[in-house]
């Protein structure tokens, strides 16, 4: 039978056996008080069943041993198998009565001495002195972090899920049973499991579930790295996609903990669900994301499958930065002010990572960043370039090697945007001007580039045709990476307005779409915490009525205002129009008052201040954006 076969007959009977288990799990929870309760640290405000994790792990041996022998796979999955249960053993002896941290990392080096023993380590080429750290590092991270993972309504399962299904079908594509028999089960298991967890979740899987679940991933992704004869790596970095996720949100909050002096092991609501739900999603919409970045990061590293190295390679290093865009406008968000408030132990001092990294991170690391960023688009964009143009060495000729001139047009090209002042710029509030800077420091860098190129190795090395394409992928890559955190603020800000306003929100109707009508919604939009929700536009000029303006509808004129109040909602009216139109001002603060919703004037003024001079203004409400 096809290894694609085995896999699908194991997931399908894992699958179904979950589905007729967890039932039978959750009332026994509910029987023995096997109930996982709210805590502070926790995100569920209701009790909810555990030990999910004991169906998962008996669909999984059930498929392993009906389907094992009849394949033809013993030794391997045997011992894998045995690496899982012990795993399965000490995180139901933590559910139960709870174990030391100690444990817990004994339990790992355990299952991780197994998967070597069944002749599995990481990096299939490399020595076995380089390959045995790098696999217990791995096992014991991945595993942790699918752990971590498991902090939000369907999320673990789902990651665990999509994970286990892109590393199996790399599996399957190389013919290697074992792996594809051990992916089938563990992610049948998983998404049968994710049909009772998903939100509202009537189980958890606890961590008997997440340490198991995580494990199988783990030693999935190390098994599959054999099976593909490819390029230089490829092997490696393949596997790895499908696990991004997890290893993105292991890493933020490593990070995180650290910059606010908070313990690292302990739990708390800062994993990237949480931050996705401070910046305005929904718990769904949260979760949903998170699962999408999943099966992109997967669907990435299948395409080693099917593309050359270098196009894969470039995909990575976009990805790469992408994950870090991602990650370190998320990571500044303060999601630590409510513990503080709260007092649940954490420092009573303000230790966000926002203000720690603005107080304690000098700006040569912001600039290290950029350019690591900058040096994996530059090279993605080359190697892409490269791959697309076709050409035979790295510029056209034969005479340009590529290791040697890669070096050389990374190296011009970082020179170029730290002279042009790319590094030196705050790219939260940039604009025209900004994408301007970039798109022609880019074109610059081309030329520098072409001209060191013909004065090192000749005229005749210099490909224009490879430069345009190299040029236009970096001119994105670089308005990406700048440009992305904006992106993800306005994506967060529009969701808000359009999808799921949440209740502790104000909706907002702006009066005015000039440009102190745009100045208004660009203070609430880049608002990283705000409590205003700007929903639609009020616009005297008729012209603009039923249009959609920054992503807004304008629902009338002036004379509707009240209506508009009623009809969605409203909390508040900013008026944002200046001193020419006062009246207007006055009819819809008239009618504001009418059906008792605050109105506001937006106003930005400069004042002169002087030493000792007191403030006339001194205790009323100064204008300006709103707070």
């Amino acid at each position: 039978m096809p290894v694609v076969a085995w896999a699908a007959a194991a997931a399908c009977l894992s699958g179904a056996a979950t589905l007729l288990l967890t039932p039978a799990m959750i009332k026994a929870a509910y029987t023995f008080d096997w109930v996982d309760y709210p805590q502070a640290d926790r995100w569920h405000a209701t009790p909810t069943a555990l030990m999910g994790g004991v169906a998962m792990y008996g669909a999984g041996t059930l498929a392993l041993l009906l389907l094992g022998p009849l394949a033809g796979v013993g030794t391997d999955v045997g011992l894998i198998g045995g690496g899982a249960t012990l795993l399965f053993a000490v995180g139901m002896v933590d559910d139960l009565w709870g174990v030391g941290p100690t444990t817990k990392l004994a339990a790992q080096v355990g299952a991780a001495v197994l998967l070597m023993a069944a002749g599995h380590g990481f990096g299939p080429e490399w020595p076995l002195w380089a390959s045995a750290p790098v696999t217990l590092v791995w096992v014991i991270g991945i595993t942790n972090a699918v752990n971590l993972l498991d902090n939000m309504d369907g999320l673990a399962a789902g990651i665990g899920g999509i994970a286990a299904v892109a590393l199996t079908a790399f599996a399957a594509a190389g013919g290697a049973l074992p792996a594809a028999l051990l992916g089938g089960t563990v992610g049948g298991a998983a998404l049968g499991f994710l049909w009772f967890n998903a939100k509202p979740a009537r189980i958890f899987m606890g961590d008997c579930g997440s340490l198991v679940l995580g494990y199988g991933v783990a030693a999935l992704a190390v098994m599959g790295q054999g099976a593909v004869a490819a390029g230089p790596g490829v092997a490696v970095l393949a596997p790895i996609c499908a696990l991004a996720v997890p290893i993105l949100d292991t890493t933020l909050v490593t990070v995180a903990r650290t910059q606010a002096g908070r313990p690292v092991t302990n739990g708390g609501q800062d994993h990237t669900s949480h931050r996705l739900v401070t910046l305005g999603l929904s718990e769904s919409a949260a979760v949903g994301t998170l699962h999408g970045m999943g099966a992109v990061a997967g669907g990435v590293g299948l395409t080693a499958l099917v593309v050359e190295p270098t196009l894969f390679y470039a995909a990575c290093a976009f990805g790469t930065v992408a994950l870090g865009v991602i990650g370190g406008s998320l990571g500044r968000l303060d999601v630590y002010r409510a513990a503080r408030v709260g007092g649940d132990g954490a420092p009573s001092v303000s230790t966000s990572p926002s203000s720690n990294a603005q107080a304690g991170q000098g700006r040569w690391q912001t600039v290290a960043a950029y350019l690591v960023g900058d040096s994996l688009l530059i090279g993605g964009a080359l190697a892409a370039a490269h791959a697309l143009v076709g050409s035979g060495g790295l510029a056209g000729g034969e005479g340009v090697p590529i290791v040697e001139g890669g070096l050389l047009v990374g190296a011009i090209q970082l020179v170029v945007l730290y002279a042009m002042g790319l590094y030196r710029r705050l790219w939260r509030h940039a604009g025209t001007p900004g994408i301007a800077r970039i798109v022609g420091t880019i074109l610059l860098a081309q030329a520098a580039t072409a001209g060191v190129l013909a004065l090192v190795y000749g005229l005749g090395a210099v490909s224009a045709p490879l430069l345009m394409v190299d040029g236009l992928i970096l001119t994105l890559g670089i308005l990406g990476s700048r440009l992305g955190r904006r992106g993800l603020q306005r994506g967060a800000s529009l969701y808000r307005s359009r999808v799921a306003p949440a209740e502790s929100t104000s909706n907002v109707l702006l009066y005015g779409t000039g440009e102190r009508g745009m100045l208004a919604l660009r203070a609430l939009r880049d608002a990283e915490e705000t409590d205003r929700v700007p929903v639609g536009f009020v616009d005297p000029d008729p012209s603009k009525q039923d249009q959609i303006v920054q992503g807004l509808p304008v629902f009338g004129g002036p004379g509707a205002c009240a209506d508009l109040c009623r009809e969605h909602d409203i909390d508040e009216v900013i008026v944002a129009v200046g001193d020419a139109a006062a009246d207007r001002e006055q009819e819809v603060a008239r009618q504001c008052a009418e059906v008792g919703v605050a109105c506001r004037s937006f106003d930005v003024q400069m004042k002169p201040l002087g030493v000792g001079r007191e403030d006339s203004t001194h205790g009323e409400p100064m204008p300006g954006p709103p707070a």
